[in-house]
């Protein structure tokens, strides 16, 4: 991935969501890039605002159809990938079940359960054949939110946190100012447990 292709995904990144998470330098050193390594470090403040958000190739599939969301150059094949590698964030919480003492500020727990993570995806779809408005990719993603059922996921993060399947909740599809090639989706998602797993502990 050359220089020009390193700044011109971070502009766009940068243009749709405000900063673009640290670990875009991890892929650009990871190809040999070291110095465009430093230069993204020297301006730190400007390509780096959110130390809790992380970037990832992720494949979705549901049944025999396969979606992939990851690296690509601007000017290579782009056929396979539906859109950028997204930017995640992850969010995880506990349920709680607790009675309070009366005329204290102590509070029992009796019961607890851990609730799954939600996640939320920051992404791009770039036309990159036509550099066209890239209506084609927002139908394609429409298609998958549409889907009514659980996705299975794949991909390094979400395979250490055992996260194997996830439903979408909702999405948001935006114009990226300056990039007519360009439109930008956030899409808030759920961890599910695959059916498979959930008949197996219930017996």
């Amino acid at each position: 991935m050359s220089v020009v292709e390193i700044e011109q995904l971070a502009g766009r990144f940068k243009a749709a969501f405000g900063f673009v998470t640290a670990n875009i330098r991890n892929r650009t050193d990871a190809a040999g890039n070291a110095s465009v390594s430093k230069q993204l470090a020297s301006n730190i403040s400007v390509y780096v605002m959110d130390k809790n958000t992380d970037i990832e190739d992720i494949t979705l599939s549901y049944g025999n159809t396969v979606y992939s969301f990851g690296d690509c150059s601007l000017d290579g094949e782009f056929a396979n990938v539906i859109a950028t590698a997204p930017m995640i964030s992850f969010k995880r919480s506990k349920r709680l079940v607790t009675t309070p003492i009366d005329n204290t500020d102590i509070e029992v727990v009796e019961r607890y359960s851990t609730e799954p993570y939600e996640m939320t995806w920051r992404g791009l779809l770039i036309d990159m054949e036509n550099h066209s408005f890239p209506l084609d990719k927002m139908e394609t993603l429409n298609q998958i939110f549409e889907v009514n059922d659980v996705w299975n996921v794949a991909s390094k993060i979400l395979n250490k946190l055992k996260v194997s399947a996830i439903y979408i909740k909702d999405i948001s599809i935006e114009f990226v100012e300056g990039y007519e090639d360009t439109v930008s989706y956030t899409m808030t998602t759920r961890a599910m447990r695959p059916v498979n797993y959930q008949i197996i502990n219930n017996n």
